[in-house]
């Protein structure tokens, strides 16, 4: 019989055996038969891997003017070794700066872009390595952006300078598209052997925070400028103006050409009418093709008295040559002068085709409207054949309502500021500039003038007070010819001025028999109100020394309390480009209202036998806003130095 205690279960014998196989299956390969388990530790746990993110992400645009910051965080670094930095950049390039190239993980570094960009956006990149693991990284492409914003629409513009041949003139429009490109525009270009017409295919250009920048026109014809290229550096004024010079690519071939001007906004193409008063100024060809070219002055009033038509009634035309072959100089004063004008094409340039009494050529000037009253002119009659009239460019200012008109000499009375550039007997393209101040009466006295002027030919320096008279013509053109005469110097030049009305400026033309020489400029009415001299300034300017000239753009910051400036200049030296040269300069008042004496500094001014590169300099305010200026001391430094400059508006609220 068999027992059991009470409240528990017996497994039998042989069941019990089975049981104890089991148990023991763990820890033995068999038990009364085979079995596939082994023995193991458990596996460690597994390890952590380095990572690096960017936390937050970082902007994907700022703009020249700004900074922007960036964060990397790195995981799993036991040791906290942090983060390294790099700016991926191309080898003699500048990509801008990193604060620092180490951080800890979660601490920013600083990235500023550089002064300058190709084209109106660049893309720089930026890497982050755990440092801990430099095979673990983030990269940031990062595009930073110009200012071209701030100049959008068509535009204007036009240059006077030198190229291989002599003078040079270009004008025509460009359309900007406020992004950095250029969609499409046309233009003339003028030298001594013949005018050229092209269309403007396309280009870019960009604005920088101080608003310096470059303007870069692409053309179908690969013999103009850098194998259809021309580049100007510029300065930005305000959404309707900048100043504009020459600034070669050093990757391409020169041009040999240098030249500055400006560029405008245009805000009409109306077709033209009534009166205009206008001035040219350049070269005219030799009767021999082997003698030098001719200086050549001319301006006047042309009156567009039915549509297309200058019959020549309440038109006069002024002109003053003279040979530098032979030492003849020729006056033709009250030609007459008529001709046809056509209708404004898409771009609203016009062809003028003028026939005057000293001529038997024809003239023909190609004109790109800016607007309702200015007009830029560029002659384009010179096919390189040799029977063109020549080869100039200036400037119309339209009378409209005000056209035949000026009978009283009320008309002329004010305070003008003027600015002259020209040619003398050398033949040299810039060889005489003048800047000055004069005042006009009702009863048709000069008086209260001073002028700087220097020719380059003779040479003649001269800084002197004048006095004269003037006489308006009775029918009412605007035409007001002077008399003047210098208090210690030679015989004065002949100023005839042709008055615009609606508040514009008369247009210029300066004749001197003595010194044989001519320029075309503006005589722009003084404000009456106080004059200042401070704040943040555009200039544009051109040096001439002997045969060479240099053209530049710059900007700069005038403080009036101590009368010092500083800014940055980007020059066209010898054909080739010097960009980003610091400038500096001096000034006081002088007794004339408006006038400031002293000094302007630069690294590649003329200065033979001196180290210092400083030139003495007056300036000439027009109002607060703008003036002239012009160099004093050229007989030392053997150089001509000429230049406007006016306020501009920065870019952006940070900016510069």
């Amino acid at each position: 019989m068999t027992r059991t205690r009470r409240g528990a279960s017996v497994l039998p014998r042989h069941a019990f055996g089975w049981f104890l196989c089991v148990v023991a299956a763990s820890m033995l390969s068999a038990c009364g038969g085979t079995n596939n388990l082994t023995l193991q530790n458990p596996p460690p746990p597994a390890s952590k891997k380095v990572s690096i993110a960017f936390q937050p992400a970082p902007e994907p645009t700022i703009n020249l003017a700004g900074t922007t910051s960036l964060t990397a965080v790195v995981n799993n670094d036991s040791a906290n070794l942090g983060v390294d930095w790099s700016l991926l950049c191309p080898a003699n390039s500048n990509c801008g700066t990193l604060s620092s190239q180490h951080t800890g993980s979660g601490a920013g570094v600083t990235y500023t872009p550089p002064g300058a960009i190709s084209g109106n956006s660049q893309t720089f990149t930026i890497e982050a390595f755990a440092t801990a693991d430099n095979t673990k990284n983030v990269v940031a492409n990062l595009a930073v952006t110009g200012f071209a914003n701030v100049l959008k629409g068509t535009y204007v513009f036009s240059t006077k300078g030198i190229d291989g041949n002599g003078s040079f003139q270009l004008a025509g429009v460009v359309s900007l598209d406020g992004n950095g490109g250029i969609t499409g525009g046309e233009q003339t270009l003028n030298d001594q052997t013949q005018s050229v017409s092209d269309a403007i295919t396309g280009g870019s250009y960009y604005v920088g925070p101080d608003g310096r920048g470059l303007l870069t026109i692409t053309t179908a014809d690969q013999n103009i400028g850098q194998q259809g290229v021309e580049n100007l550096s510029l300065v930005v004024l305000s959404n309707a103006k900048a100043l504009i010079a020459t600034s070669d690519d050093p990757n391409l071939s020169q041009s040999f050409e240098t030249s500055s001007g400006s560029l405008e906004l245009q805000t009409s193409t109306v077709a033209l009418n009534a009166g205009y008063a206008f001035a040219l100024s350049g070269v005219k060809p030799s009767a021999n093709p082997t003698d030098a070219a001719i200086p050549m002055a001319m301006g006047g009033i042309l009156k567009i008295d039915s549509p297309g038509t200058i019959s020549g009634s309440g038109s006069v035309v002024d002109e003053d040559e003279f040979d530098p072959n032979n030492g003849v100089s020729v006056e033709n004063l009250n030609a007459t002068v008529s001709g046809t004008v056509t209708n404004p094409d898409t771009f609203g340039a016009v062809k003028i085709n003028l026939r005057a009494s000293f001529t038997t050529i024809p003239v023909q000037l190609t004109g790109y409207i800016v607007d309702a009253q200015h007009i830029k002119l560029i002659e384009s009659d010179n096919t390189g054949s040799g029977n063109g009239f020549g080869s100039s460019s200036g400037v119309a200012i339209g009378q409209g309502g005000a056209t035949g008109t000026f009978v009283a000499n009320q008309t002329f009375a004010g305070t003008y500021v003027f600015g002259i550039l020209g040619q003398d007997f050398s033949g040299l393209p810039t060889s005489m500039a003048a800047a000055g101040v004069l005042t006009a009466d009702a009863s048709g006295n000069l008086s209260s003038g001073f002028v700087d002027e220097f020719v380059e030919g003779t040479p003649q320096n001269i800084s002197d007070s004048f006095a004269g008279t003037y006489t308006l013509d009775p029918t009412g053109t605007g035409r007001a010819d002077s008399q003047i005469n210098f208090t210690r110097h030679e015989p004065a030049p002949e100023l005839i001025f042709y008055l615009a009305g609606n508040g514009n400026p008369p247009v210029l033309l300066s004749l001197d028999t003595t010194l044989r020489a001519v320029g075309i400029g503006l005589a722009n009415p003084q404000a009456a109100s106080k004059i200042s001299f401070g704040g943040r300034y555009g200039m544009m300017f051109t040096q001439s020394v002997g045969p060479l000239e240099n053209d530049s753009t710059a900007q700069f910051s005038a403080n009036a309390a101590p009368g010092t400036l500083a800014g940055i200049v980007d020059s066209e030296l010898q054909f080739n480009a010097q960009p980003n040269t610091p400038f500096s300069g001096e000034f006081t008042a002088g007794g004339i209202p408006g006038q400031y004496s002293g000094s302007l500094t630069d690294a590649f001014f003329p200065t033979p036998g001196t180290v210092s590169n400083t030139l003495a300099m007056d300036f000439y305010m027009i109002d607060s806003t703008q003036g002239y200026f012009i160099e004093t001391d050229s007989l030392t430094s053997a150089g001509l130095t000429f230049g406007y400059f006016a306020t501009r508006t920065p870019v952006c609220a940070s900016c510069q």
